[in-house]
């Protein structure tokens, strides 16, 4: 019996001994037999082990949970859209203070003398341009915004429901942006200053300023003039396909000619963007407007807008 109990224990310790190599010879073999078009979840050896992702990998490049980026291959989660934290960001000439001429030599209607800001439309009312040594606004109780701020805009914002009403008061501008913005980008946000000019004219009610996408060639012509306040709407100057509206922010009767900082977030993921992306800011009365009539004419400046 302790002979036979000896030949076990040598049989087992051998079959221990064999089993003990056997997995180790399976380690070496995972070890080396894992190509790059194989998946070895023993040893899968990652190009960015910090980022536990591979060059090429979708990845989150600012930790809001998603996969908005690329690994580059120097193991960078680069976005796979422009980011531009600091003003005025995507907005060109957001302060005015480029400009190509006189802004005094002309009362009114010379918006275009400010670099990438244009009118809505060919000609007729159109937005207009000031600065700190304007003494003739067009109208004698117009105000200049305090503090004083070098070269500002200025047009008139007026929102009735009145659908024959005229287009005297209808009054935009619009900005190219430094590049296009596209659907499912991130949140950005517009931000601007305004000022009532008129707030020693008339008592006016509550009115909007509408801040809209738009996508135009800026080869192609502007739209001709609207015939009235809100023909064509908004949303049709430029074409339907071609615009999205962003947002609005209500001007009270109470503003006076202090400027005002406001603005707007705008979601990329909520709101349906021209198939082109939007590749200019328009600014104008809402297409929205209030119940009751109401009308001022207000400065802008210091246009920015960041994601």
């Amino acid at each position: 019996m302790k002979k036979i109990y000896i030949i076990n224990q040598t049989q087992s310790h051998k079959m221990s001994s064999n089993f003990l190599k056997l997995m180790f010879l399976v380690f070496v073999f995972l070890q080396f037999s894992c190509s790059s078009d194989d998946i070895c979840e023993y040893n899968q050896i990652l190009d960015c082990q910090d980022l536990q992702l591979n060059i090429g990998d979708a990845c989150d490049s600012n930790g809001d949970g998603d996969a908005d980026g690329t690994v580059n291959d120097v193991c960078e989660c680069i976005p796979k859209y422009p980011i531009i934290s600091s003003c005025p960001g995507f907005i060109q000439n957001g302060d005015f203070e480029i400009i190509t001429g006189d802004p005094n030599a002309s009362v009114d209607q010379d918006i275009d003398l400010a670099t990438h800001w244009k009118p809505l439309w060919q000609s007729g009312s159109l937005a207009d341009l000031f600065n700190d040594t304007t003494t003739n606004y067009g109208t004698g109780c117009f105000v200049g915004p305090t503090p004083t701020s070098g070269v500002f805009a200025g047009m008139w914002i007026e929102n009735t429901t009145n659908p024959a009403g005229n287009a005297t008061y209808r009054e935009g501008m619009f900005n190219e942006l430094t590049s296009t913005i596209n659907q499912n980008t991130g949140v950005y946000n517009l931000s601007f200053d305004y000022a009532n000019m008129s707030e020693n004219c008339a008592s006016s009610r509550d009115v909007k300023i509408g801040v809209y996408g738009v996508y135009h060639a800026t080869s192609d012509p502007l739209p001709a003039n609207p015939t009235g306040i809100a023909t064509p709407s908004n949303l049709d100057l430029f074409g339907a396909s071609n615009t999205v509206f962003l947002g609005e922010i209500v001007v009270t009767s109470s503003t006076t000619n202090t400027w005002i900082t406001t603005n707007i977030s705008i979601d990329t993921s909520t709101l349906t963007f021209p198939a082109n992306g939007i590749n200019h800011i328009m600014v104008t009365n809402s297409h929205l407007p209030f119940a009751d009539y109401g009308k001022m004419f207000l400065g802008f400046d210091n246009f920015c807008l960041i994601n």
